[in-house]
């Protein structure tokens, strides 16, 4: 053509001109609906995180206890039914297993020739039930049964009562029964042929004997489970004449003190995010404010494992400002602050355990103060949050509407997900409109350089004949 381009080039640019405009506004459109719809996502995360810390403080976190022992005599662990207080222990005998054993000359001994016929049974205490027999006779048909194999048909059975080994002396070989279970209760009976089988005991049975406050307890075990309610107490060695350990059962400070610092720390996050998604900010107050929660918080050194489930926290450069105008996110955001502020059932205040509410609204705790607090009346921190009315439950009730199913947040992600499929259609119509309008121009332009090529050709035959 005249200008030099093709009629392809030409179609191209004047399909790329109408196309401009509508391209951007969907582009701007598509952008933003996602850079929304992954900011009430993100929002989402902060309130579920949340969510998850208000249960910890409202569960477990201030019913835990912790217990402690002088030696390694025992050892203790307990459950949140323990009562607090000091108990002295005092190991006198650790239950054991019965253990027997018959000698023969060697594993491959066989055992007619050890006059072992008719049925060999073993009985474990009083219980019919805890008993296995053996016909040897049937077993060693052929005769050619050894011990070895005696000890590989007693372990077979299935829930076995008693253990079979074989322990070499290099004289001899001896076939060892050791009962499965500890305790006078659970003694060995042997018997070959419906008569008393002679055997060696080679440990005896016993039960475990302590004092526990200067009470007497036996036990068929060395693992006393709810001894006291909630405690149980693991024997690992008896004591000196005249030596005891203590046992102390206290409160979990630790744990209650780290569930509510976890909950102050994903307050602020929550807060930082929606500041930074709710309202115009530069890079640098993003920076600031994120700085600002690291601070808040910087007397924790500890993470808590369960927050691997909220990965994605932070706001990115490019959300600040996303949901400017949600007056629904700021309601929220007022009404999660004003709790704060709020006197608890007991007639306490966060102050009073080393939390207050500085001027961006986000939560400083003094874990000093908090520590006091726990130590010196534990009841009256953990009504400031289990009672009726308590904070945690008016943040639940605050944040239910949101975080509930198709509640406020499922709503506007829904309707989100709705416009950018509506958007990304739009966007496919468009272009499809685009590539027809392309065809046409190219219909055009190719007719028209033909034409030109025409004329072209015929001003040339004139010229020739002149």
């Amino acid at each position: 053509m005249i200008s030099g381009m093709s009629s392809a080039q030409f179609s191209e640019q004047l399909v790329a001109a109408d196309r401009m405009g509508k391209d951007q506004l969907y582009s701007t459109k598509l952008s933003t609906s996602k850079a929304q719809l992954d900011a009430y996502k993100l929002l989402e995360t902060h309130l579920d995180k949340i969510s998850s810390k208000l249960g910890k403080i409202n569960g477990e976190s201030f019913e835990k206890k912790t217990a402690s022992i002088t030696d390694d005599n025992a050892k203790i662990t307990v459950n949140p039914s323990a009562p607090k207080g000091n108990y002295e222990l005092e190991v006198k005998q650790l239950a054991q297993a019965q253990q027997l054993s018959a000698t023969f000359n060697d594993e491959d001994t066989l055992l007619s020739a050890a006059s072992m016929s008719g049925i060999f049974s073993i009985q474990v205490g009083s219980d019919p039930t805890d008993k296995i027999e053996i016909d040897l006779d049937s077993f060693n048909v052929n005769g050619d049964k050894t011990v070895a194999n005696l000890r590989d048909a007693i372990n077979s059975f299935t829930d076995k009562p008693v253990t079979a080994s074989l322990m070499r002396t290099g004289d001899n070989v001896q076939l060892l029964l050791t009962s499965n279970d500890s305790g006078l209760d659970n003694t060995l009976d042997v018997q070959l042929g419906g008569s008393t089988y002679a055997m060696t005991e080679l440990r005896e049975a016993q039960d475990a004997k302590i004092e526990l406050n200067g009470v007497s307890i036996s036990s068929s075990s060395n693992y006393l489970e709810d001894v006291i309610d909630g405690i149980t107490i693991e024997l690992n060695q008896i004591h000196e004449t005249n030596k005891s350990s203590i046992i102390k059962v206290e409160s979990d400070y630790d744990s209650s003190k780290d569930s509510v610092t976890d909950f102050v720390n994903s307050f602020n996050d929550f807060i930082d995010s929606m500041n930074n998604l709710t309202r115009s900010m530069g890079t640098t107050v993003l920076d600031e404010t994120s700085s600002s929660s690291s601070s808040s918080s910087s007397d924790s050194d500890d993470k808590d494992d369960d927050d691997e489930e909220f990965k994605t926290t932070s706001v990115k450069e490019d959300q600040i400002g996303v949901l400017k105008g949600d007056a629904s996110l700021r309601m929220l955001q007022s009404n999660m602050r004003d709790v704060m502020f709020q006197t608890a059932p007991n007639g306490m205040r966060l102050s009073d355990i080393g939390i207050e509410i500085n001027r961006s609204g986000k939560l400083d705790i003094n874990k000093d103060k908090l520590t006091e607090a726990l130590k010196s009346d534990p009841d009256a921190v953990k009504a400031m949050f289990s009672d009726s009315g308590s904070y945690v439950e008016q943040l639940e009730t605050i944040t239910k509407p949101f975080t509930q199913t198709a509640g406020l947040l499922d709503m506007k992600e829904s309707n989100l997900d709705a416009q950018i499929k509506r958007i990304e259609d739009d966007m496919s119509q468009h272009d499809y409109r685009m590539k027809q309008k392309y065809q046409i121009y190219l219909a055009q332009f190719t007719a028209m350089e033909a034409t030109i090529n025409s004329l072209s050709a015929a001003s040339s035959l004139f010229n020739q004949g002149s």
